[in-house]
């Protein structure tokens, strides 16, 4: 009985650490869209605003007005700006 609490545990910390990876790569390609496209800052400046863990494990690139984010090389997501309209995460 241990055994199968201890492997529901384990299970429900996998599925919601996928969760706040995915969460996390689309704020980073956000908000980085948004500092650089919106705000008109450097990528340097822009560099700055991701804190704690999400700075550490974020790598973002910018491809045009599109910025890509992934977390841990195995999450991804992708922000667009939109002139009028602002940045937002691409499907």
């Amino acid at each position: 009985m241990a055994g199968i609490v201890l492997l529901a545990g384990a299970a429900y910390v996998v599925v919601q650490g996928v969760a706040m990876a995915r969460i996390a790569a689309g704020y980073a390609a956000k908000q980085t869209c948004s500092c650089l496209f919106v705000s008109g800052r450097s990528p340097e400046s822009c560099q700055g605003d991701l804190r704690g863990v999400v700075a550490r494990v974020t790598a973002w690139r910018v491809d045009g007005t599109a910025v890509s984010a992934s977390v841990l090389r195995a999450f991804t997501a992708r922000a667009v700006f939109e002139e009028g309209f602002g940045c937002h995460v691409a499907p």
